[in-house]
């Protein structure tokens, strides 16, 4: 699979180098939790998987590493994008995921081509919640599923990179807080339901807030 990816922008090269750094390092005992957690939630292993917002790729590789799923790792940063297509080469993994450049407004990828959708941390980007479900929808095989939400996986990993990116940077918890306050379910459920989405799941635990739902049976 193939990276695709537009040219870098250099004005958002620092970010995404920033927090690719902060990824490899104080984040990353967070993902293979929150990928087995998805896995499990799903009960999807296999297919087709797109990871909406996924930054330099680590929940992505995680997916892919922990099942048999090939993963598009989407991101509409293109610094990000070539950040992960380089993480991806890194862990030999470019039969199994591969880096695209698109928004969740408009996912560029065909209707009912996906076996699993996932995203972490990126509803407070989306510009519609609605729109981005229903994309969400559109591009879930019936049977599908999806796991949209926020979290660290744990107490523990919560608190430990808390605790660390405290010490780092003193302004980065209250960004975090102020994220993490938009995930709330009466937020999410006009949204889902304007989307389509009639049955879902919400889980509000020390996992993290996600909501779970699945394309219906035509």
């Amino acid at each position: 699979m193939n990276a695709g990816c537009q040219q870098q922008d250099p004005e958002n090269q620092k970010k995404a180098e920033y927090y690719n750094t902060l990824a490899q390092t104080v984040f990353f005992p967070a993902y293979p939790v929150i990928a087995n957690q998805i896995l499990e939630r799903s009960g999807i292993d296999h297919g087709f998987c797109l990871d909406i917002g996924s930054g330099p790729a680590h929940l992505a590789i995680a997916l892919a590493t922990l099942s048999n799923l090939k993963v598009c790792a989407m991101d509409n940063s293109s610094p990000m994008c070539s950040i992960a297509g380089e993480n991806i080469r890194k862990y030999h993994l470019e039969q199994r995921v591969r880096a695209i450049f698109g928004n969740v407004d408009a996912i560029p990828l065909n209707s009912g081509s996906m076996d699993l959708v996932v995203s972490r941390g990126t509803v407070p980007y989306w510009n519609s919640l609605s729109r981005g479900f229903s994309e969400c929808l559109r591009v879930l095989r019936p049977g599908g599923a999806a796991c949209i939400g926020n979290g660290f996986g744990s107490a523990r990993i919560r608190d430990e990179i808390l605790t660390t990116m405290r010490e780092r940077d003193p302004a980065w918890e209250g960004k975090w807080e102020e994220r993490s306050r938009q995930y709330y379910a009466a937020r999410f459920r006009p949204a889902l339901e304007s989307a389509g989405i009639r049955e879902y799941d919400l889980v509000d635990d020390e996992s993290g807030f996600w909501v779970l739902f699945r394309k219906p049976m035509q």
